[in-house]
């Protein structure tokens, strides 16, 4: 028996009946071992959602990521994108997923989704944000120029004019 029909026998044995993604799996497999020399990589199977994947670090010291093989003339929305981050997505794995783009002459592009990134701000929040930063650091940057006179005046008591003080009652 060749490493090939072992492999998919492998696949089909965790549960999953479709042929397309079986194939789909194994060429990502080989594309992730061979070509992308992942380390720790398996192909696992979700029966909730029926989607074989595979499971791979891109070096030794990273952690372990998420791929799923998808036919690009698949039509993939949000939706899905949401379901396999939600039945998928571990605290070991993070809240990133793959989807592996595999068109009929074996180019594979990988495309990385995360969970919860956060919407850009308002043009005028970002300008507003950039202007109160230029501020602080203007404040800072006077600050720093300024310390030692700052510091001196501090501990030796400072000076203070009659004309800057107002007395209260």
């Amino acid at each position: 028996m060749d490493i090939e029909t072992k492999i998919k026998e492998d696949m089909r044995s965790l549960g999953c009946d479709s042929d397309t993604k079986v194939s789909l799996a194994y060429f990502l497999y080989i594309h992730l071992v061979d070509e992308k020399l992942m380390y720790d990589t398996e192909y696992c199977y979700n029966k909730d959602i029926d989607t074989l994947y595979i499971m791979a670090r891109p070096s030794k010291n990273e952690k372990i990521n998420i791929y799923v093989p998808v036919m690009t003339s698949e039509d993939i929305s949000m939706d899905f994108i949401n379901k396999l981050q939600e039945n998928l997505c571990t605290v070991e794995t993070g809240p990133s997923v793959n989807l592996a783009f595999i068109e009929g002459d074996s180019t594979t592009v990988i495309y990385t989704f995360t969970k919860d990134l956060v919407e850009r701000p308002a043009a005028e929040k970002v300008v507003e944000q950039k202007r109160r930063d230029e501020r602080r650091s203007f404040i800072n940057s006077e600050l720093k120029k300024n310390k030692n006179t700052i510091l001196n005046t501090a501990l030796n008591g400072g000076y203070v004019d009659d004309d800057d003080c107002e007395v209260l009652s």
